[in-house]
């Protein structure tokens, strides 16, 4: 059995670069206006700009906040309005966007900024803090054991199954879902899946891993596989989560866009 995952880096970088790129919403018409496309927010991510500045560090012991750090990514392009005339933020007014775009709760508004990699790069340390803090957070409420459930290798059947559920949530839900990879022992990561192409005999996906945050990359799922292999992570199997993250995020944006929604309930 073929078990090496291929990343097709190049193709990531040259859809990077393409003239034909999705740019960040820059008010509130626009905002609604685009995400009639259910394309958009997937086309933001072919864009190194859309995405976070700095890559997965710091945590508890040094282990990275990639759950945190991926899920705050997921919020920044479905739940930000850029916009670039305005004045910038001073440090706690930074703080408050942050915060706002971590809880996921609202539409926010980031001034001054163009997008999420120059609005990331100049917040650091803040949004560094918020993700450890979101961590932490997590952590008091044992989500950590999370961390502990599944296996690296599972049987093909199992594998199967989980990847054509995938598929259902990525291709015909149309969202970007949020995998936990699950590394041998206690060990998983975090990637986030923009798209899937059926194969002949499998999927090919796409993600954003935020150990390498300014692209997206291509892994190769084939019907008979019992988990993926990656060059550092070694042997895992991912699993879909935060689906009901995602279906809020979804539920704000309708409320936000339709306004009578709200006045239904």
């Amino acid at each position: 059995m073929r078990a090496a995952l291929k990343s097709i880096i190049l193709l990531s970088l040259f859809s990077s670069f393409t003239s034909f790129a999705a740019t960040p919403s820059m008010n509130q018409d626009h905002f609604c206006n685009d995400r009639k496309d259910p394309t958009f927010v997937k086309e933001l991510t072919r864009d190194s700009s859309n995405l976070m500045g700095f890559r997965n560090f710091g945590g508890i012991g040094g282990a990275g906040v990639c759950w945190w750090h991926s899920r705050f990514q997921r919020n920044a392009l479905y739940l930000t309005i850029f916009q670039p005339d305005a004045v910038k933020p001073t440090e706690e007014e930074a703080r408050i966007i942050i915060k706002k775009i971590r809880k996921g709760k609202e539409i926010v508004q980031v001034p001054g900024y163009n997008n999420l990699q120059e609005f990331s790069t100049d917040f650091l340390i803040l949004l560094q803090s918020e993700l450890e803090s979101w961590q932490l957070s997590d952590g008091a409420k044992f989500a950590w054991i999370r961390g502990l459930k599944g296996n690296s290798v599972v049987t093909p059947e199992k594998m199967q199954m989980m990847m054509d559920e995938l598929y259902q949530e990525v291709e015909t839900q149309g969202n970007i879902a949020y995998q936990k990879l699950q590394i041998k022992g206690i060990t998983a990561h975090a990637w986030l899946v923009v798209s899937m192409t059926k194969e002949e005999n499998g999927y090919l996906l796409e993600v954003i891993d935020s150990n390498y945050p300014r692209m997206t990359m291509f892994y190769q799922y084939e019907v008979g596989d019992t988990h993926l292999v990656h060059e550092y992570y070694g042997v895992f199997t991912p699993y879909l989560e935060e689906t009901k993250e995602m279906a809020k995020i979804s539920m704000i944006i309708k409320e936000s866009c339709n306004p009578q929604m709200l006045s239904k309930r």
